[in-house]
């Protein structure tokens, strides 16, 4: 989604770089050795020396004066994952050129700098400077804005303006890789023979009706209709997808930097999960702790439900008070009718499992996943693994 700022008049900063601080130091000289001596050229040449910084200042803050910028950022990003942007940049002016154009995210939160660079923008022309960024820690950023800025003609000066660009960027958690396959099989390999609530759809052979008037004639079943007074057609219909629900446990007993590295990596994989029970085609519920209640989706398919999901463990903060066996207690019954049912639990041995027992008679199969189990079929994304506790 693209940002646009269409600030005008902001006030241009100026700053002497190193070759502008030596330029600064030989002007002094030679102004000293002029007085000193007298002579007419070192005068001249001290006041071309002086007149090349104000033209310096002068295309500067004329250049940038007349800069719009927009910024074009996806809403969700994943972590450790290398993010594509574009910085839009228009130059409003009449007549007269832009050159040397940097852009640079002005104080960054949490990301690597994204920076752009455009050489040449012509009077009344649009150009896209690309960038990148890496996001490091899930969760939410807040992106401030952009600093346009050149040190053209002669770079001396640094010139730069500031523009106001808001935005807030969900950081979803890092993906890792699945070493043994959990979902034992593809949603349309193992979904169901019923057919969907509403039929009409061309993937699976449902049965047999009389035509209508505005039934395709492509789906005649002319050797029945020929034994009848009014063709028949077949009525086809859409398979029902396998149905997958997470319970994540994010309690901990004790708030260590090393139980937060442990549950940083069970919120890895369920993230991870997720995203490969979508691209398998699965309809993909959770239920996790979050602000002192228990979130509870359904499951769903589309990428509206997987972008809900995910950024509810973007956002997933410290659990103290919700242990697992009250989440469980949250889920209705007629929710796992059907359901492929994993909990995902950083204290598997010490769990009630008088509690686990209901949710495993409502649902058709059940995986529970420690982190004995969490090493034999997950992963780690090696940039977040490596992070020191």
């Amino acid at each position: 989604m693209a940002d646009s700022s269409q600030v005008r008049g902001a006030r241009v900063r100026l700053r002497l770089t190193v070759a502008g601080w030596i330029y600064l130091v030989i002007a002094g000289v030679v102004c000293v050795a002029a007085v000193k001596s007298q002579a007419a050229m070192l005068f001249v040449m001290f006041g071309g020396m002086i007149g090349g910084i104000l033209v310096s200042v002068m295309l500067a803050r004329r250049m940038l004066s007349g800069v719009e910028m927009g910024r074009d950022v996806p809403d969700q990003v994943w972590q450790n994952q290398t993010v594509h942007l574009g910085y839009y940049l228009c130059n409003r002016r009449k007549r007269g050129s832009c050159i040397g154009i940097s852009v640079e995210e002005a104080h960054p939160e949490g990301i690597e700098t994204a920076r752009g660079y455009c050489t040449h923008l012509p009077a009344g022309a649009t150009f896209r400077a690309g960038g990148r960024f890496v996001v490091r820690k899930r969760g939410r950023i807040r992106l401030k804005g952009a600093e346009v800025g050149t040190i053209f003609p002669f770079g001396l000066l640094a010139a730069s303006r500031a523009i106001p660009l808001p935005r807030s960027l969900v950081v979803w958690p890092a993906r890792g890789q699945l070493k043994r396959m959990l979902l034992r099989r593809g949603a349309m390999e193992t979904s169901s023979a019923a057919p969907s609530r509403a039929t009409g759809g061309q993937d699976e052979f449902f049965g047999l009706r009389d035509y209508r008037a505005d039934d395709n004639p492509r789906w005649i079943h002319w050797r029945r209709s020929a034994l009848r007074a009014s063709p028949v057609v077949r009525e086809m219909c859409h398979p029902l997808p396998e149905a997958l629900m997470i319970v994540l446990d994010t309690h901990l007993g004790d708030v260590s930097q090393e139980s937060l590295h442990r549950r940083e990596r069970m919120i890895r994989f369920a993230g991870t999960l997720v995203h490969y029970a979508f691209a398998k085609g699965y309809q993909v519920g959770m239920a996790l702790p979050c602000d002192a209640k228990v979130a509870i989706f359904p499951p769903a398919s589309g990428i509206g439900q997987q972008r809900q999901i995910l950024d509810a463990l973007a956002d997933i903060g410290l659990n103290t008070t919700q242990p697992l066996e009250g989440t469980l207690r949250m889920l209705k019954r007629g929710l796992l009718r059907d359901c492929q049912l994993v909990v995902l639990t950083m204290k598997a041995g010490r769990i009630d499992r008088a509690a686990l027992a209901p949710v495993r008679a409502a649902c058709r199969e059940f995986s529970l996943v420690g982190e004995d189990e969490l090493k034999e079929v997950f992963e780690d994304d090696p940039l977040a693994a490596s992070e020191k506790p």
